[in-house]
């Protein structure tokens, strides 16, 4: 017999509870170059949805706010952050430091402590480069 795997979605009283927190970068797939970075407390699954889906820009934020993004094809690489971090924090530090190496427009590195999370999501990035360079 085969295992299913099992996941529990907690709704209370009309709210989805968050899951956890993630860090996630949209990343297209022709020529590697990071199109959004973004943090949620929710499925990075559902957040990829309603980025693409939502009328709201809070929302929909690549749908508004990423030339072309109908056309264009992404994958979005997600990272989930560990409990005692809190997930606005790993994000700036996260952009700081693609800013910093010209990946997107933004301010200057951080130094702190989270920079062993954002070498870790620097290095996944890097990796996930290396792979869509070998399928070309």
């Amino acid at each position: 017999m085969k295992s299913v795997e099992s996941r529990v979605i907690s709704v209370r009283q009309g709210v989805i509870l968050p899951s956890g927190s993630w860090l996630y970068i949209w990343v297209d797939i022709a020529d590697g170059a990071v199109a959004f970075v973004g943090a949620t407390g929710f499925d990075p699954e559902l957040r990829a949805h309603l980025h693409l889906t939502s009328d709201n820009p809070d929302h929909g934020r690549v749908r508004a706010t990423v030339r072309r993004d109908q056309e264009r094809d992404f994958d979005v690489l997600s990272f989930r952050l560990p409990d005692d971090v809190l997930r606005s924090e790993a994000k700036d530090a996260l952009v700081a430091e693609l800013a910093a190496r010209g990946e997107i427009a933004g301010e200057g590195p951080v130094v702190g402590t989270l920079s062993a999370i954002t070498e870790s999501i620097i290095d996944s990035l890097e990796n996930y480069r290396s792979g869509l360079r070998a399928q070309q």
